[in-house]
């Protein structure tokens, strides 16, 4: 004693329950039933006690016609399922814009990739923008602190050393660069740039002391070597497991942790060549100031 939302509501209250039910008639099934037998079926209207047939007031003919008709802003749109199954969603959207490409639509039809990978690449897009903003914002909040332009820069400049080994990483274990492995080089920035602060600040400190641009750049690759180095292996034997997929259930973190272990061996190994050279290039020393007879 249920119908459908479609039909005209009529309700019956079960007086012992208190539950109420829509209520409608339906014809028996018939598996002889066929659409010549539509015509048969006597109809009535609002206002109108006597019935007749529907085929006195319907014409019935057969056609191919969509289930449904789909619309987007009051657009008709025909959508169309593709199985990616065994295949990334990137690589798949490349072959079938590939495939799409010769072919000429007519005028005012237009073809759009939707579903999964419209939202892959605007989160693709925003995490690109959260990437240079967070890297804008990091070099800023530098600057007052070390009270110079050139500085922040230098430590900034160990960035694209961490995404050498991103990409080498992604490209070894045949990983695609995806919403988690983006993620993953917005992490590596931050440890990046902790790791440049810890070199450039020490030598600071120590041309503080009178020692030249070059001795205290050495000097402090030297010292703090250590501290940078148990950075690294902090997170790099924490994310290990990870990169390696031997957790259950961590295949969806499995990019971020390969993109920030892969950069940091990369950045890690060349911060203390690269900092250390910028800085000897673009730090001057003091010059003396000339005795006045």
């Amino acid at each position: 004693m249920n119908s459908s939302l479609a039909l005209s509501r009529n309700f019956w209250i079960d007086p012992k329950s208190g539950n109420q039910y829509f209520v409608a008639v339906q014809y028996p099934d018939d598996p002889k039933f066929t659409l010549d037998s539509l015509k048969y079926i006597f109809a009535t209207g609002t206002n109108q006690k006597q019935t007749v047939r529907l085929g006195s007031l319907v014409h019935i003919r057969e056609s191919t016609q969509a289930v449904e008709f789909n619309h987007v802003g009051l657009k008709r749109v025909v959508n169309v399922l593709v199985n990616t199954e065994n295949r990334d969603i990137g690589s798949l959207a490349a072959d079938i814009e590939r495939a799409l490409a010769p072919v000429e639509l007519p005028e005012g039809m237009k073809l759009e990739l939707k579903g999964e990978y419209a939202r892959m690449t605007e989160s693709a897009r925003s995490l690109g923008s959260g990437l240079a903003l967070a890297s804008v914002l990091v070099y800023l909040l530098m600057v007052p602190l070390m009270r110079s332009f050139v500085q922040p820069l230098i430590i900034m400049a160990a960035v694209p050393l961490g995404l050498i080994g991103v990409l080498l990483i992604l490209w070894a274990t045949g990983t695609t660069l995806n919403v988690q492995s983006e993620m993953g080089v917005i992490f590596l920035v931050g440890i990046v740039v902790a790791q440049g602060v810890l070199l450039i600040d020490f030598a600071n400190q120590l041309r503080k002391q009178g020692r030249t641009v070059r001795e205290a750049v050495v000097e402090a690759a030297t010292t703090r070597f250590r501290p940078i180095l148990m950075t690294f292996l902090a997170t790099f034997l924490d994310l290990l497991p990870m990169a390696l997929g031997l957790g259950r259930g961590s295949e969806a973190l499995t990019p971020l942790a390969r993109a920030v272990v892969g950069g940091l061996v990369t950045a890690t190994a060349l911060t203390l060549f690269v900092v250390p050279i910028l800085f000897t290039l673009l730090i001057r020393d003091p010059q003396p100031e000339p005795e006045h007879a």
